[in-house]
């Protein structure tokens, strides 16, 4: 079987399970953010120790950053009166770091011990933040209207990645288009032709979603064409870019695939490497536009 229909078996066995668990009810998407990103946390550990000898830290890592996202779920309520993210997420992250430190003792070269927290500690935090900004984005209660920005980065970043795979694969070096390396260094088979298909594609998308649909109604922001098309820039610049990052660690780390719960799409890495810096951006940039509104 080749590798184009293991991918498409997969994407149309997953994707109505995505859809369900989104539509069911607030507890479902909040279980399948926390499952989420403990897996991906899982996968970047086991690349991680590939470069930086030490302990076993898969399990830690899926436990500690399933524990970081959940933490953003209860900070959307104060706590003794204190601002609720920087008490419950920032405890939960300091708790997180003694436990990183005491991994440590004795099992990490001294010399390596700065480069090796940085890596580790990179998934929860990287990816801890994925699932948190996720979880703040959505609501409470039956229906996708409360994942509907949720929803928007995972289309528009299935898209992008859709129309630059096939656009790359097909037409980049044939008729009017050529074939030119995107970041040969990091990801060879990735085009600029490729690359700007996909954006073209991805801001034409979020664009009308966000101008023409009442997909962001709940954030209460008045957008017009102008929001709406650097929003769509925003997602398929940053989209690319965490592809990037994450093809840059696989690389450093002599890996091909990040794992393999996705058949013919690898891991959960692999398949969402794009949404970690684009859930982030696009609620930061919400939040933002909120406030000044």
């Amino acid at each position: 079987m080749s590798n184009l229909a293991q991918r498409l078996i997969t994407a149309f066995v997953a994707i109505p399970i995505v859809f369900v668990l989104l539509w069911f009810c607030d507890y479902s998407r909040v279980g399948l953010m926390c499952f989420l990103a403990g897996v991906a946390a899982w996968e970047w550990a086991r690349m991680a120790s590939k470069m930086y000898k030490g302990p076993d830290m898969r399990f830690l890592s899926f436990a500690s950053t399933f524990a970081l996202t959940l933490a953003w779920t209860l900070s959307k309520g104060g706590y003794f009166g204190l601002p609720a993210v920087p008490y419950v997420v920032g405890m939960t992250f300091l708790v997180i770091f003694a436990v990183y430190i005491g991994a440590a003792y004795k099992k990490v070269e001294i010399d390596h011990l700065f480069p090796w927290l940085v890596m580790q500690l990179g998934a929860p935090l990287y990816i801890g933040l994925w699932g948190g900004m996720n979880v703040l984005m959505m609501g409470n209660g039956q229906g996708f209207e409360h994942c509907y920005p949720f929803i928007l980065v995972m289309t528009s970043m299935w898209l992008c990645d859709t129309v630059a795979y096939f656009f790359g694969k097909f037409a980049a070096g044939k008729g009017p288009f050529g074939r030119h390396p995107f970041a040969p260094s990091i990801s060879p088979k990735k085009t600029w032709e490729g690359s700007i298909a996909g954006s073209i594609a991805t801001i034409a998308w979020v664009a009308y979603w966000v101008k023409c649909s009442a997909a962001l109604s709940c954030f209460n922001i008045e957008f017009n064409w102008g929001i709406a098309i650097a929003i769509g820039v925003l997602l398929t610049v940053a989209g690319q870019a965490g592809d990037l990052l994450m093809s840059a660690l696989k690389r450093w780390s002599g890996t091909k695939d990040s794992g393999n719960l996705f058949v013919g799409h690898g891991g959960v890495l692999d398949r969402c490497d794009s949404f970690y810096l684009a859930a982030p951006a696009l609620y930061l940039v919400l939040d933002f536009l909120k406030q000044i509104a």
